[in-house]
């Protein structure tokens, strides 16, 4: 029988609360990694039984927040993709996601949902940059905030307001809802400046690019 998840029942069982709880729970988004399969909420196992035990030690063992964490902090402990390839947004996705080895299939398939969507609604790319950053919801679990960096092979048509296709792709991945709001001021504010949308068209190396990204961070935002 597989256990990589964890079903209402089973989790109301380990937790010693009620079916009726652990939905209000769910509604209230204050229990982590609750994930719809096949319309029934599960739960991934390993990272409840982490929860769990964080819990219990007070969360010693956790990540604290960085209320002072800069974007190329985030840049540091990301990835930098080149000439990802894809048709279309969806495709993107498949391989920038793909290149994470921290995040689950079913994270995978969570964090595509709900970036797909919030597109569709509106796109998030202007001056050709594209930047998507996910709920932090408890449909994904990582220890450190991370900015992936992807230099697409050919420009895309993400359906922008400005009307200019998407050279650059931005995926933030927090790992609370403080650094995620934190990151997304800074860098809404550096897409303000004409230097950073040209460095960025610059397609650097890793090494240049973290380097530019300080300067320019520090000029803007001290």
């Amino acid at each position: 029988m597989d256990k990589t998840f964890l079903t209402v029942k089973e989790i109301s069982v380990k937790l010693d609360i009620s079916e009726k709880t652990v939905y209000r729970m769910i509604n209230s988004k204050s229990i982590p990694f609750a994930i719809k399969i096949g319309g029934q909420w599960r739960f991934n196992t390993e990272k409840i039984e982490k929860w769990v035990l964080d819990s219990q030690k007070g969360g010693s063992d956790r990540t604290p927040t960085n209320d002072k964490i800069r974007v190329v902090d985030v840049l540091a402990n990301g990835l930098i993709i080149y000439r990802a390839h894809g048709e279309n947004r969806d495709e993107v996705l498949d391989e920038i996601l793909g290149m994470d080895s921290e995040i689950t299939s079913d994270e995978v398939t969570n964090i595509k949902r709900q970036i797909l969507y919030s597109e569709s609604i509106i796109s998030s790319s202007l001056q050709g940059l594209s930047f998507m950053a996910p709920d932090v919801d408890g449909s994904y679990h990582i220890e450190k905030s991370k900015l992936l960096v992807v230099f697409l092979e050919k420009p895309m048509d993400f359906k922008a307001i400005d009307k200019i296709d998407t050279e650059i792709v931005l995926l933030l991945l927090a790992a609370n809802k403080t650094e995620q709001l934190i990151i997304k001021t800074r860098l809404s504010r550096l897409f303000m400046e004409k230097e950073f949308i040209s460095m960025a068209k610059k397609h650097l190396n890793r090494r240049a690019l973290i380097e530019q990204v300080t300067a320019i961070e520090a000029k803007f935002l001290g």
